[in-house]
């Protein structure tokens, strides 16, 4: 049985934890709720059908990416 949804997902999957794995090796820190963490990780926790997981991009002087910051998002 094809799951459309399931699949989508996979491939959400892969593709981050690609462009992760590629801007880990570049020297960009990857964080979970303050904690450093690898790339299988970051995605592991923040690629999950309705994440409570936002990734918040922070860029040095120069305008380039130093650090992806995966924070739970609550609600209130």
């Amino acid at each position: 049985m094809y799951d459309e949804k399931s699949d989508l997902m996979k491939t959400a999957r892969e593709d981050l934890l690609l462009q992760l794995e590629q801007m880990s090796q570049s020297g960009v820190g990857l964080y979970v709720d303050g904690k450093k963490v690898l790339p299988a990780e970051a995605v592991s926790r923040a690629v999950r059908e309705d994440s409570p997981y936002m990734a918040d991009y922070v860029l040095n002087d120069k305008g380039a990416v130093e650090q992806v910051r995966f924070d739970k998002v609550t609600r209130r």
